[in-house]
Parts: C-alpha cells; sequence; structure tokens
C-alpha cells in the first residue's frame, strides 16, 4: 500500500471514529440523565464506527461478506441490549437505532464518502443533544401549526418536482417549476423565522421577537409593537427599536432572497441594502438602551404559512414578471422602478424577486439594483405609515425618524447606484 493510500484510509478511520464519539459522547450523557447503564457510550460508538469502516477498506480482500457480517454482528447486540431494556420497562430504542446508524456512517466513510458521512454523523448528533428542545417544541405546536409543517413539505416536495420547468404565456416568462420554486422560498424562509420564535421562547423581549419577526414578516412586526405601544406606553420605546430592527433585517432578507435568484446583482445591491441596515440598526441600538426596563411579554407571532397566501403570492409574482417583461421590451430599464414601487406596498419579496430575473447586461442590473432599491424604500414607507396610523404617540416620533431616515438613505443610495 503506497503513502497516499495509507493516508486515505487513515483519513476514512479519523472521520468514522469522530462520527462514533460525537454520538457516544451524546449517549454516555444521557446515561447519567436516565440513571441507568445503557449497551454503547463514549468507547463502545467509535468501535461501532469502525467496525463499519474497516470492511469497507478491506472489501478489495474480503468481498462484501465482510460488512455483511459485520453489520449482523451489530445487530444481533442492539436487538439484544433493546430486549433486556424491555424487560425492564424502559421501551426507548434511541441508543440502539444510533448503534445501527453509527455503523452505517461508519460503512459510508470507509467508502470515502467523508463529507456525507460526517455531516450525517453532525446532524444526528444534533438531533440526539437537541431532544428536550424538539420535544417542547413539539408539545407547543397546535394542530393548526402542524398543518402548516405538513402543507409546506407538500408545496416544497410533492408539488414542486412535477411541475413542468417551460416558459409559458407571454414572453415565454412563467415558469411552473420556477413561480411555485419561489413560493417555496418565502414560505420557507418565513416558517425558519416563526420557528426559531417558537424555539427561543416569546418572553426574551420586544427586541429579540422584533429581531426575529423581521424574518417573518417586518410589516407585520411593525403592526403588533404599534398595537403594543398604545397597550403600553412603558413600552414604547421599546416597541419602536423592535420595529425598525425588524425593518433593518428586512434589508439583510432582500439581499439574500436576490443573490438566491442570482448573484450578479449583488456588487449594486448590497452597498444599498448595507446603509439602509446599519442605520436602521443603528436606530435600533439607541432606542433599545434607552428603553425602560420595565416590559409587558411580547405576543406570540402567528403562523406565517398557509396554503392561500402562498398561492396569492404565486399570482402576485406572476404578475410582477410579466410586468417587469413589458416594461422592459416596451419602456426600457427605467420601467422597472414603477413595477418595484407599485408591487412593494403589497409584498417587497415579490418585487424583489422578480426584479432581480430581469436579465443580463451591466445596464439592466444597474437598473434592476436600484428598483430592488426603490422597492425596499416604499415598503420602508408603508410600514411608516401603519406606524402613524396605529401607533402611540411615544412610538411614531423615534419610529418616523428611523424609518424616514432608512428611506431617505434608500433612495439617496438607489440614485447613486443607478447614475454612475
Amino acid at each position: 500500500m503506497n503513502e497516499t493510500a495509507t493516508l486515505t484510509s487513515v483519513a476514512r478511520l479519523a472521520v468514522a471514529m469522530l462520527i462514533g464519539l460525537l454520538v457516544g459522547l451524546d449517549r454516555e450523557r444521557a446515561e447519567e440523565r436516565k440513571e441507568r447503564q445503557l449497551f454503547a457510550g463514549v468507547r463502545t460508538f467509535p468501535m461501532i464506527a469502525l467496525a463499519g469502516c474497516v470492511p469497507m477498506l478491506l472489501i478489495g480482500h474480503a468481498g462484501p461478506l465482510l460488512l455483511l457480517g459485520a453489520l449482523l454482528a451489530v445487530a444481533a447486540v442492539t436487538v439484544v441490549a433493546y430486549a433486556r431494556g424491555a424487560a425492564t420497562g424502559d421501551i426507548g430504542a434511541t441508543t440502539e437505532i444510533a448503534a445501527i446508524a453509527t455503523f452505517l456512517l461508519g460503512a459510508l466513510a470507509g467508502a470515502g464518502e467523508l463529507v456525507v458521512a460526517g455531516a450525517a454523523g453532525v446532524a444526528m448528533s444534533v438531533l440526539l443533544v437537541a431532544k428536550p428542545r424538539i420535544e417542547g417544541f413539539s408539545r407547543a405546536l397546535s394542530q393548526e401549526e402542524v398543518s402548516a409543517v405538513l402543507q409546506l413539505a407538500v408545496i416544497s416536495v410533492i408539488i414542486l418536482p412535477v411541475l413542468p420547468n417551460q416558459g409559458y404565456g407571454p414572453w415565454a416568462v412563467l415558469n411552473p417549476r420556477e413561480i411555485w420554486w419561489v413560493v417555496v422560498l418565502v414560505a420557507g424562509f418565513s416558517f425558519v423565522g416563526f420557528v426559531a420564535t417558537r424555539l427561543l421562547g416569546d418572553r426574551r423581549g420586544l427586541l429579540l421577537a422584533g429581531a426575529i419577526g423581521g424574518l417573518v414578516s417586518s410589516t407585520a412586526v411593525t403592526m403588533t409593537m404599534a398595537e403594543r405601544s398604545r397597550d403600553d406606553a412603558r413600552a414604547a420605546r421599546s416597541a419602536a427599536a423592535a420595529a425598525v430592527i425588524a425593518s433593518a433585517i428586512m434589508c439583510g432578507r432582500v439581499l439574500i432572497m436576490a443573490a438566491a435568484i442570482n448573484t450578479a446583482i449583488l456588487p449594486r445591491l448590497a452597498p444599498v441594502m448595507a446603509a439602509m441596515a446599519a442605520g436602521g440598526a443603528l436606530i435600533a441600538w439607541w432606542l433599545g438602551r434607552s428603553a425602560t426596563t420595565a416590559e409587558p411579554t411580547p405576543s406570540r407571532l402567528s403562523n406565517p404559512f398557509n396554503l392561500r397566501h402562498g398561492l396569492v403570492f404565486a399570482a402576485i409574482y406572476a404578475a410582477v414578471l410579466l410586468a417587469v417583461r413589458a416594461t422592459q421590451d416596451y419602456i426600457g430599464p427605467s420601467g422597472l422602478f414603477a413595477v418595484a414601487g407599485l408591487s412593494a406596498v403589497a409584498d417587497v419579496d415579490a418585487a424583489t424577486i422578480a426584479v432581480t430575473r430581469s436579465g443580463p447586461g451591466a445596464d439592466l442590473w444597474r437598473g434592476a439594483a436600484a428598483a430592488v432599491a426603490v422597492a425596499a424604500v416604499v415598503n420602508t414607507l408603508v410600514k411608516l405609515g401603519l406606524a402613524l396610523g396605529m401607533g402611540a404617540p411615544a412610538f411614531r416620533k423615534p419610529v418616523t425618524v428611523a424609518l424616514g431616515g432608512m428611506a431617505a438613505v434608500g433612495a439617496a443610495a438607489a440614485a447613486i447606484v443607478y447614475w454612475t
């Protein structure tokens, strides 16, 4: 065996052992928590992973029978361990299933799939360690929220793959799979923010609720915080800070969505969004520091996902897509501003994604970046109007300064991007 082959084998064995060690560490702690002896711990799991890895390294000499024999041996040990546990009233099978999975991941590492095996091992370890948090989260879910999870799975796993991947309609710009992928992208992004809120809890303060809520809907956060300021005047400045930080995070969300569609727009769009986000974050920090410490418990954000909302978004996105292409053909790049501004009143995400797909070329990317900035500015002004109409006086003043300043910075930056 030459030196390169030896190093390769050592790397595979090392990855397998690390996978077993990660899983074994958690199982050892589980043994301490339950105050009973488990059949495998921090030493046994690395050996189980090696039992899967070594046969794969020797498969050229011993054939697949060695791997099959090792698998049967590990399976037999786990079956005996489960039977002994069941006899004492413990019917949990987590450790036994983890042992089989560790063996298979060790075999995967032995086959040379180090990245896949390592990622799967880390993911399994996270699942094991996060058991209390995951169980608490599952118990806290309502039936409506469970249905939302299933709906998200249906639109992303079942519907998306079967949709045709070709253009239809005027200019052949309506691609069903692409439009539905955008729905999955936005719905999934919103649901991640919702799940994060549920996992972290709603008693961490208005600033945390605003920061996480910015991933879900900065407009909804603004409305919620405006109502909160009317209910409790002591929380007005904290509520204002939460609304502003949600809008700042919205700028980051817009930038990430644009990058997910096409990275060519980033050099011109990133400075605009960074300027708006930085201004909002600084004002939110100042408001948060000057806020009173007596704060009420923030209300829980409602479930952001439902199928009707997804279908409405698909319709808005398709309409914006057609409007963008029409303005390109009949008006030119400058027509993107009107489309972006009008659509951002209803949904800044639809405007962002549709405008980002406007096409290649320096002039078009310059216009598209400015148009996305216009969409962000218009959406910020819409939230400013909501704050003025719904918030208490102590809420309206700082939000007006913050969101008005963000809109002014965004408009100036958009003009610079477009004219330079």
